[in-house]
């Protein structure tokens, strides 16, 4: 199933999207729900960000390729780091670059949004805890990491977390085709079966020092080509099979 939130009559609405219509969400998105009345085609609605997070946590140095294309040591454990809600991007806006950075980097990632309160829950059962999944855009202050010797600034600033366009519920996240592209050059074609960590593992560990709540999105890395630099104008795209495609343009925040 696919799932959209939408700006449906100057209001956030949850639809279902069946073939190229959208219909309303009737009933609890993190329970029991049904399809109701058509409301447009997808062609024209105004699509929102597939989730409303309190918490936006990520994983980094996941992909045994991105490992190989630094070249620094494989993590033992997730290496984690949070977003802001604020950073929170829809579908078709602009993602920020800032006056402060001489460096803005793209990275192409599968999200998980969840659907239940996880706390210390195991590897085999944490899947059952997510909604769905969707396509994630980690924009990152390079330079600013590098001289920060920390994410807070470099990956936590206003407008860096792009997600979208759907969120599909019955997709398996581990063996799915990622691809990244900038103006239509494509900078990143991997897969999530070469993850590290897969999804499950990540939100199990997550869940052993802090609670995941629903509506909560998990960003799970990204592929060699990652940590591209991106000017003010390019058309970033995040491509991943069976959920489609994100689209995002830089601008000057």
């Amino acid at each position: 199933m696919r799932l959209v939130r939408i700006d449906w009559k100057g209001n956030s609405k949850w639809g279902i999207v069946e073939a190229d219509s959208v219909f309303s969400l009737e009933g609890d998105l993190y329970g029991d729900f049904t399809r109701g009345e058509r409301l447009c085609a997808l062609s024209e609605a105004t699509l929102l960000a597939p989730a409303q997070p309190a918490t936006i946590i990520c994983c980094g140095l996941n992909y045994t390729d991105t490992i190989d294309q630094l070249q620094v040591e494989t993590p033992t454990e997730p290496a984690l780091f949070f977003k802001p809600p604020s950073s929170l991007v829809n579908p078709g806006e602009d993602v920020y670059a800032l006056p402060i950075s001489n460096n803005v980097c793209y990275e192409a990632e599968l999200c998980a949004v969840m659907k239940r309160r996880a706390w210390r829950v195991s590897e085999s059962e944490a899947l059952d805890y997510v909604l769905g999944f969707t396509c994630g855009n980690d924009m990152t202050l390079f330079d600013l990491y590098k001289l920060d010797g920390r994410l807070t600034r470099a990956k936590g600033y206003y407008k860096s977390a792009a997600l979208g366009p759907v969120l599909v519920t019955d997709v398996a996240p581990n063996a799915l085709r990622i691809q990244g592209r900038v103006s239509g050059e494509t900078k990143q074609d991997s897969n999530t079966s070469r993850q590290i960590f897969n999804t499950a593992r990540i939100i199990s560990h997550i869940s052993q020092f802090t609670p995941l709540l629903p509506g909560d999105v998990v960003y799970t890395g990204t592929p060699k080509g990652g940590h591209c630099p991106v000017k003010v104008g390019d058309v970033i795209e995040i491509e991943i099979d069976g959920i489609g495609i994100l689209t995002n343009k830089v601008a000057m925040g």
